[in-house]
């Protein structure tokens, strides 16, 4: 059960990833973000990017995109799951900030409070599993 917890929250990162990516060149929802839907990017949820923005969001991601690719066959080969979650989230670490450097104060405002609204659900995700899961 804990393996399952582990690969679904591992798609999720993935999902959000991917999102991220693809939405770059989408127009914006009534949500506000780029193209972000119920289950999109919701770091970037509420936020209008401009297309120097858009951009350069852009060029972060696919810098991280081998290595989300790799992570994501490693996965789909068997690969250890925990180790696969560990990866991604070090990953979506280091991408979090670089992408916070291109917005503004006020767009950085709304980005913070997603990524702590992000990282309490998975943190609940984590507790939800209970000890020797």
């Amino acid at each position: 059960m804990k393996v399952f917890r582990i690969a679904a929250l591992a798609v999720a990162l993935l999902a959000g990833s991917t999102a991220i990516a693809g939405a770059q060149n989408a127009a914006p929802t009534q949500q506000g973000g780029p193209g972000m839907g119920r289950r999109g990017n919701q770091t970037l949820n509420g936020i209008e990017l401009t297309d120097a923005q858009k951009a350069k969001v852009s060029e972060i991601q696919a810098k991280y995109q081998p290595d989300m690719q790799a992570i994501r066959e490693s996965i789909q080969n068997g690969g250890d799951r925990a180790e696969a979650f560990q990866k991604m989230t070090a990953l979506r670490d280091k991408m979090t900030p670089e992408i916070r450097a291109v917005l503004t104060p006020a767009q950085q405002a709304i980005y913070d409070k997603n990524v702590a609204e992000q990282k309490a659900r998975m943190e609940q995700m984590r507790q939800n599993r209970g000890p020797g899961r």
